[in-house]
């Protein structure tokens, strides 16, 4: 028998005890797979959003504090997806004189066995990630919203329009051409004057503000004053204001930096970012929150309160929508269905009370410019 024979007589207590093994090994997996899956089922929200806080506390050096930013990219709603945020917010609470931040990056997503909780812990040299899991067994139903949006279309043009002012007598249109006047004559809009004032920014946006006779244009890199009557003469302009030259972005020189736009509410500031998020600072200029919501929204103060109308997080190619919010402990609660738009969200800006909205039609290719107001009556 050549030592090939040899081998393979003496193979089958080697296969018995390989097979063991794998089986041990196996069972083990099963064991904790199914512990797993036990675990996920028990755990509520607050329960795995402490256990991720204490895991992430395990991570912190003595002299480290969270600055905690989330992203919901599950079916969780938004409500309780804040709740996650300010959650773990507190549970990382620390009091120290002069802390070291670092970013915590909670992901909230989901699998086949329910939600996940991700936590990325980036230091410059390394990301550590904390999971916890939970499960919401009973769906638990919206409330009613509080309040309804209504939208009125304005104005409608081939040329994008970067903002809007109605006035007793009259309509100004700001767009990529300049300030146009339009006055109503049996029920409709007729054009009575015009200011050329060309934008050549590849993303252009613009500013509209009216006081008395006056309207102020901002512009990137310039400060328009003209009359509102709109006369032939050219407008009174500086250099500088609210956008950057060249920029879509503002810019008032301060604490701050570049942002897309920005509201007081209550002691606290509101910014929407440069990443597309919107940030909350205190009143000592820190940051203490931030949340998805696109990169415009506009406070409006109708139905005495102040509330947040907020777009959506859609891209250019793809229909928008905006819903209104208040803050809770800093979080965002939706208190209004969302109304749809037929394209992509262009401009947000204050409106008396309201706001008013422009959005590029996809089935048209035209800007249109809308109402926004708020029905108190729920």
């Amino acid at each position: 028998m050549d030592a090939i024979g040899a081998g393979r007589q003496q193979s089958p207590p080697c296969i018995l005890l390989c097979a063991s093994s794998v089986m041990i090994r196996a069972v083990a997996r099963g064991f904790l797979l199914l512990m797993m899956v036990v675990a996920a089922r028990a755990d509520t929200l607050d329960e795995a959003v402490a256990a991720l806080g204490q895991k992430v506390s395990g991570r912190l050096a003595t002299s480290e504090a969270a600055r905690i930013t989330s992203r919901n990219v599950s079916s969780l709603p938004a409500a309780d997806a804040a709740k996650a945020q300010t959650a773990l917010t507190r549970a990382l609470q620390r009091r120290l004189r002069n802390p070291k931040l670092v970013e915590v990056a909670l992901t909230i997503s989901e699998n086949l066995r329910g939600y996940l909780l991700i936590a990325e812990i980036r230091r410059e040299a390394e990301t550590v990630v904390e999971m916890a899991e939970f499960r919401i067994a009973v769906p638990v139903s919206p409330p009613p919203s509080a309040f309804t949006i209504e939208s009125k279309l304005l104005w409608e043009q081939e040329a994008r329009i970067l903002d809007i002012a109605v006035l007793p007598d009259s309509m100004l249109v700001l767009d990529t051409a300049g300030p146009a006047r339009y006055e109503r004559h049996s029920g409709k809009w007729d054009r009575s004057a015009a200011i050329e004032m060309p934008l050549m920014v590849r993303d252009p946006r613009g500013r509209l503000e009216t006081n008395g006779d006056l309207a102020t244009i901002h512009e990137p890199g310039v400060t328009c004053t003209v009359p509102i009557a709109l006369p032939p003469a050219p407008p009174r302009c500086e250099e500088g204001g609210r956008f950057k030259a060249e920029r879509n972005t503002q810019d008032m020189r301060d604490w701050r930096g570049e942002f897309f736009a920005s509201a007081e509410l209550g002691a606290d500031t509101l910014l929407a970012g440069m990443d597309g998020r919107i940030h909350i600072h205190d009143a000592a200029h820190s940051s203490q929150a931030v949340f998805d919501g696109g990169s415009d929204f506009a406070v409006i103060t109708a139905c005495g309160g102040r509330h947040i109308a907020l777009t959506g997080t859609g891209d250019a190619t793809s229909p928008d929508s905006i819903a209104l919010y208040d803050l809770v402990n800093r979080a965002p609660v939706r208190v209004s269905e969302p109304i749809e738009l037929p394209g992509p969200v262009t401009a947000l800006w204050p409106a008396g009370e309201g706001a008013v909205a422009i959005a590029r039609n996809l089935a048209t290719g035209k800007y249109a410019a809308y109402s926004l107001t708020l029905d108190c009556g729920r």
